[in-house]
């Protein structure tokens, strides 16, 4: 499944010029900057069909005075998961990624601005 994670991974970072990161170390301090979180998955499977329905968090951090920045960068990562036509992988067929679920916070410290975005996965395994 880590090829799922990858593919999207790499649709999100080929349509922007802002950090993509899978992991973020404790002292990173460059702005803005997105984190993409693992897979959450549940089968969906059939008598006869195996499938997964997963859900994938992707996360935009800023420190611009105001929710703009924020919100544009969660544009560009819809415009480049939400219903677009993703390639198989070596292992797997997507059929669908489409965001359910998008916000925008300000964290404790007043100055920081976290928006959230929730896409859920549909995939299955290649014969």
């Amino acid at each position: 499944m880590n090829e799922i994670y990858t593919a999207i991974f790499n649709a999100i970072d080929a349509a922007t010029a802002t950090p993509v990161l899978g992991h973020v170390p404790q002292d990173y301090d460059t702005f803005p900057y997105i984190k993409v979180n693992s897979l959450e998955n549940q089968e969906n499977d059939t008598d006869t069909e195996t499938g997964f329905n997963s859900t994938m968090q992707v996360e935009v951090f800023s420190r611009y005075r105001g929710q703009k920045e924020c919100a544009d960068l969660q544009q560009v990562i819809y415009n480049a998961l939400h219903r677009v036509t993703q390639p198989d992988t070596a292992s797997y067929g997507l059929s669908t990624v489409q965001q359910e679920f998008s916000t925008i916070l300000t964290e404790s410290d007043g100055l920081t601005r976290t928006g959230v975005q929730r896409f859920t996965v549909i995939f299955e395994p290649l014969p």
